[in-house]
């Protein structure tokens, strides 16, 4: 545990268990310029009060514009300031880190009136935070593995929290005491692993879990139970169902009918008209089962849960063997558009006859010599008549010789925020030196919340936290270049997941995690921070 920096602050770590870290207070007679916003140092008058002093009041600003608030006078700059309120401490992966391991799986998420932080960590603990103070207000440990994901109902009443665990439990909970009102055993669809030993890093990843948990405005939940795991000859297994869950936790409809020998994960939902796409993978030993668009999207019609198209890419032979999708996959009845993202470095989008629309290739393989060298497509989603995604740091292809080797060279379109309409025309892009873990759009629809993660050949610290984008209104589109829409680079003291959050009123919320020095040690905190 860290030291806490006020005796008020001490105590609350003696009732928690936990140390709750504030910003520094404004410079007396300062104000600072956040996004939407002005920090004013004075107690007195309109907006929220601090838990330093001073106050956040809501205001539009311009750049180069003259402010004036309680008596004092300051020039906006161009880019806004953001500054955090608060870190608390989720407990010691040390040893995770310090072997080689991957950033701690955590998962975020703001209560519906951006009062609560629900908080899902790698330890397998559930924390509920005052999402203006850090005070912790509710913390158990739920699993024997970790909190895949968390979730609140539309009504703030409830809490939903699912686990990556031997029973892959999906729970809600009464937020104010984060007891289980009723528990869903994902395990009894979709088999059962032991915990892994102590020494084994990734055998977490071999349990059952929620990989994606939508919850929707009538209040049910879609859960994508999947399970992959080795028997003890070292075949690979894969089980999977696809869930409707009421808010009570009964099973409201499932596809398919009985669990399938595949992988379904991150269903995106298209509630207002009626859809709901999920990516289909599979690491199994044997034949494919039929009609599953293994290496593609399933669209599936989201009141029931029957399915109407499937769509698989060719792949980019010869570097690869499928088109491989991740966390990009979106749809919209609307927009008449199902878009994927894959592993090889292309995006495409597809009307929901699964006909094709329009592909952008930008981080496909190019030559550097004789090695090929991608830049993969890992998140990504729609946004009006338009798609955003995020090319990852330049990769040789797995399915080339000796993958895990180095690229020699950079691949153009490394590491790139793009955005393009829905007939293949870029519109803007933005690189800059921060490394992309993650696309999180905000409650407010419009807002864009890029995480900065660790660099793997850059030992700068000043180059991790979040970078908030203005998409603007899905039905505006501008002509505004990527550098335009940057409105704040919101800096941390260590690299955070690729999961973030945002409230409706533009407080960020990231999981930071350590890192490991070059000379062995391991440096830095596992800890949830808030900023503004």
């Amino acid at each position: 545990m860290r030291p806490c920096p006020t005796p008020m602050l001490a105590m609350l770590c003696l009732w928690t268990g936990a140390c709750s870290e504030p910003m520094t207070p404004p410079p007396p007679g300062e104000l600072i310029f956040v996004r939407g916003g002005l920090m004013s140092p004075t107690d007195r008058g309109e907006g929220q009060r601090l838990p330093t002093g001073g106050r956040l009041v809501e205001r539009a600003w311009t750049p180069g514009e003259t402010v004036q608030l309680d008596g004092l006078s300051a020039v906006a700059p161009d880019l806004a300031e953001c500054l955090p309120l608060f870190s608390v401490d989720l407990g010691d992966v040390s040893r995770l880190i310090a072997a080689g391991g991957a950033a701690p799986d955590t998962s975020l998420a703001f209560s519906p009136d951006g009062a609560l932080l629900a908080v899902g960590t790698h330890r397998g603990e559930l924390l509920l935070l005052d999402a203006w103070t850090g005070r912790v207000k509710a913390r158990r440990s739920l699993s024997e593995a970790l909190v895949k994901r968390v979730a609140w109902s539309p009504d703030g009443q409830t809490l939903y929290a699912a686990e990556q665990s031997p029973d892959a439990f999906v729970h809600g909970l009464d937020p104010a005491s984060l007891k289980p009102r009723w528990s869903l055993r994902l395990a009894d669809r979709v088999g059962s692993s032991p915990a892994p030993g102590g020494e084994d890093l990734y055998g977490v990843y071999s349990l059952p879990a929620a990989m994606g948990m939508e919850v929707l405005p009538d209040g049910d939940l879609v859960v994508a139970a999947a399970h992959g795991w080795l028997d003890g000859d070292g075949l690979h297994h894969n089980r999977s169902q696809l869930l409707r869950v009421s808010p009570q936790g009964l099973v409201l409809a499932s596809w398919p009918a009985e669990p399938v020998s595949a992988i379904l994960q991150h269903p995106a939902v298209d509630a207002s008209g009626d859809r709901l796409a999920v990516v289909v993978t599979r690491s199994a030993e044997g034949a494919d089962p039929t009609g599953l668009p293994i290496g593609g999207v399933q669209l599936l019609r989201l009141s029931d849960l029957s399915p109407l198209q499937g769509v698989v890419a060719e792949p980019l032979k010869p570097h690869f063997t499928a088109a491989q999708p991740w966390e990009a996959v979106d749809v919209s009845a609307a927009q008449n558009a199902l878009f994927t993202g894959f592993a090889d470095g292309r995006v495409r989008v597809v009307d929901l006859a699964g006909q094709p629309r329009m592909e952008v290739a930008a981080g496909a393989p190019v030559m550097a010599g004789d090695v090929p060298v991608v830049a993969s497509v890992g998140w990504g989603r729609l946004h009006g008549a338009g798609a955003v995604w995020s090319t990852s740091y330049s990769q040789i292809p797995f399915g080339a010789a000796a993958p895990e080797l180095r690229p020699p060279t950079t691949h153009p379109a490394e590491n790139t925020l793009f955005f393009a309409d829905l007939a293949g025309e870029l519109r803007w892009r933005w690189t800059g030196p921060q490394r992309i873990e993650g696309l999180s759009l905000g409650e407010d629809g419009r807002h864009l919340v890029v995480g900065a993660g660790d660099r793997p050949t850059d030992t700068r610290r000043d180059l991790y936290g979040a970078l908030v984008f203005d998409l603007g209104p899905p039905d505006q589109p501008d002509d505004r270049s990527g550098a335009q829409r940057l409105e704040a680079f919101c800096p941390t003291a260590g690299p955070v997941f690729f999961r973030q959050a945002m409230s409706r009123d533009g407080r960020v919320a990231v999981a930071e995690h350590p890192v490991l020095e070059p000379d062995g040690r391991v440096t830095g905190a596992y800890q949830v921070t808030v900023l503004r």
